[in-house]
C-alpha cells in the first residue's frame, strides 16, 4: 500500500515527543474560518496583502509579514476591522493550542462550504497543535456518532510537517480549497473528508523578479500525493494534486490546478506512468494510448485555471472572479482537455446596516458534454476506469453539488460586533438537471447528491459568537425541493449547534 494504515499514528506518537519543547504555533490557515478568509481577502483586494491568497491551507508566514508592513493609521474603518481580526487570529494561532469542539444537529449537513468543518450532525473533536523552528504537529482525533460514511473515529486535519529552507513537507489529512470562490469550487474543496497525503509547498511566496526590470511576481506552488482508502471500485486509488498560484499585479491573482487519479489495486504505479500523467499522455486515442478491456485508461485527470480581478468603484472594493475546469480529453481528438465547465462570481466589501460585510454571488454549471461516450452528461467527476470517480467517502472532492448541476448562490459574510459574526445564503440549485445518473442503484458510483433531477430553494444562516475562551456557532437552513419525476415536493429543516473551548 502507498501508505501504511499505522504510519500516520506512528508519526504523531513520535512527533508529540519531538515537539514537546519550544512549541509555538500552527503554520497554516485552514478552511474552517470563512470570516478569517473574508478579512484576508479584503486586505488583499485593497493591496495591503500582496501574497497570493486563493490556495488553502494558506501559510501564515506571508500574511503576517504583509500585515506588519501596513500603516494602520491610513486604513479605512472596514480595513482596520479586518486588520485587527486577522491579527487576533494570528495571535491565537501562534500559541500552543488545545481546543475541544463538539457539535449536535438535527440532520447531517447536505451541502458544505468554506468554513464548514463537519458534515455529520453529532461529533466531538480535540485539536492540539504545536510548532518549533523546524517542525509542526497537529493531532485532531474525533468521534462522530452514526456518521454518513460509517467511520466513527477519525484523524481529519491532523498532520506532521517539516520546514526545509523555503519549503514545507507535510504528511497527514488536511482539507484543501483551490480557487477564489466562497460557496463551492469545481476543482478541490473541503466537501469530502481529507485524504491521507504527502505534500510539499512553498513556505513564502517570494517574488520572481523579471530580469532587467523591477517587475516582481509573488508566487507559490503546492503539490500532494494521497491515497483514497475508502470503499471504491479500485481500492487504494492514488490522487495527485498540483496548484500554482501567482499575482502578476496587485489586483490580479491567477491560479492553475491539476488533479489526477491513478494507480491503485491492479494498476501501474510506476514512475513512467506518473511521468505520462505529468505530460498529459494518458488519454485514449491520443499519443498512441490504446485503451481496451486489457489496457484500461491509466488515469482520470482534471485541470483548469482561475482568476480574481479586484478594483474599487465609488470607494467600494469589489472583484470579479471565476474558473474554468475541465475533464479528460475526448477520445479520437487532439484535445488533451475538453468539456471545461465554468464558475463565475462577483463580490464586494460593503456595509450592511452599518456592519462590515462581504457580499457575493456565484454561478456554476457542472454538466459536461461527454461526446461519443455519452450524450446526456454523467461524466463530470466520472471516469471509465476509475468509476467511483473524483469522490471520497461518498462526496465529491470538488463541488458540493455534484455533477450536472446549475447553481446560483447569493451570500453575505458580516461582522455584527467585535465578537459576533453572521453568514447568510440564498441558493437556487438545479441538481442533476439532465435527470440521469450513471449508476442510480450503486452507492459508490454516480451522483452522490441525487439520482434524479431536483430543484432546490434553500436559505441558510450561521451566527458565531466568541466569549472568552468559548466559541458558539448556531446554524440552520430551510429548503424546498421539487422533482421532475412525479414526486411530491419536500420541505426540510436543519439546525446545529457547535461549541468550541480553547484550553
Amino acid at each position: 500500500m502507498f501508505f501504511s494504515k499505522y504510519s500516520l499514528a506512528k508519526l504523531f506518537f513520535i512527533g508529540s515527543f519531538t515537539f514537546a519543547a519550544s512549541a509555538m504555533a500552527e503554520p497554516w490557515i485552514d478552511t474552517s474560518d470563512i470570516y478569517l478568509k473574508a478579512n484576508i481577502q479584503l486586505l488583499a483586494d485593497t493591496g495591503k496583502i500582496i501574497t497570493p491568497v486563493t490556495t488553502y491551507p494558506l501559510m501564515w508566514h506571508d500574511v503576517i509579514r504583509d500585515l506588519k508592513s501596513i500603516d494602520v493609521i491610513s486604513l479605512t474603518a472596514n480595513q482596520k476591522n479586518a486588520y485587527f481580526y486577522v491579527k487576533h487570529q494570528f495571535n491565537l494561532a501562534k500559541k500552543n493550542q488545545t481546543r475541544i469542539k463538539a457539535q449536535v444537529g438535527l440532520e447531517n449537513k447536505r451541502f458544505t462550504s468554506f468554513g464548514d468543518s463537519q458534515s455529520d450532525k453529532n461529533s466531538i473533536t480535540v485539536h492540539s497543535s504545536m510548532m518549533s523552528d523546524h517542525f509542526a504537529l497537529k493531532i485532531a482525533p474525533s468521534y462522530s456518532h452514526n456518521p454518513q460514511d460509517g467511520k466513527e473515529t477519525r484523524f481529519d486535519e491532523s498532520y506532521v510537517a517539516a520546514f526545509m529552507g523555503n519549503w514545507v513537507v507535510s504528511f497527514g489529512r488536511q482539507n484543501r480549497w483551490y480557487g477564489p470562490t466562497w460557496d463551492t469550487s469545481l476543482s478541490l474543496t473541503n466537501n469530502a473528508r481529507p485524504i491521507t497525503a504527502l505534500s510539499i509547498s512553498r513556505k513564502s511566496a517570494k517574488a520572481f523578479i523579471i530580469p532587467f526590470t523591477e517587475f516582481d511576481i509573488p508566487w507559490t506552488v503546492t503539490s500532494f500525493m494521497g491515497q483514497m482508502d475508502d470503499e471504491r471500485t479500485i481500492n487504494d486509488t492514488l490522487l495527485w494534486g498540483f496548484r500554482l498560484n501567482f499575482k502578476p499585479f496587485k489586483n490580479l491573482e491567477l491560479g492553475i490546478t491539476r488533479l489526477a487519479q491513478w494507480g491503485g489495486a491492479g494498476h501501474s504505479q510506476s514512475l513512467s506512468t506518473f511521468a505520462d500523467i505529468l505530460l498529459g499522455k494518458t488519454n485514449c486515442g491520443i499519443d498512441d494510448v490504446v485503451c481496451d478491456e486489457n489496457n484500461p485508461n491509466p488515469a482520470n485527470q482534471q485541470a483548469g485555471y482561475d482568476l480574481r480581478y479586484s478594483f474599487s468603484l465609488f470607494d467600494v472594493p469589489m472583484s470579479f472572479y471565476g474558473q474554468k475546469f475541465a475533464e479528460d480529453g475526448k477520445e479520437g481528438t487532439l484535445n488533451y482537455l475538453t468539456k471545461a465547465q465554468p464558475q463565475f462570481g462577483f463580490d464586494a466589501h460593503v456595509n450592511i446596516f452599518g456592519k462590515p460585510s462581504t457580499v457575493f454571488i456565484e454561478l456554476a454549471d457542472s454538466l459536461a458534454d461527454c461526446g461519443t461516450r455519452d450524450n446526456i452528461g454523467d461524466c463530470y467527476y466520472e471516469h471509465s476506469t476509475y468509476s467511483t470517480g473524483m469522490r471520497y467517502n461518498g462526496r465529491t472532492v470538488g463541488s458540493t453539488y455534484e455533477n450536472d448541476a446549475k447553481t446560483y448562490v447569493l451570500g453575505a459574510i458580516s461582522q455584527l460586533s467585535t465578537n459576533t459574526r453572521l453568514t447568510t445564503k440564498i441558493r437556487f440549485l438545479d441538481l442533476n438537471y439532465d435527470n440521469s445518473d450513471k449508476a442510480p442503484n450503486d452507492p459508490i458510483i454516480g451522483n452522490t447528491v441525487t439520482s434524479i433531477a431536483e430543484q432546490v430553494w434553500m436559505i441558510s444562516s450561521s451566527v458565531q459568537h466568541d466569549y472568552k475562551n468559548w466559541r458558539f456557532t448556531l446554524s440552520g437552513d430551510i429548503s424546498q425541493s421539487s422533482f421532475d419525476n412525479d414526486i411530491d415536493d419536500e420541505t426540510e429543516v436543519n439546525a446545529a449547534l457547535q461549541v468550541e473551548y480553547n484550553l
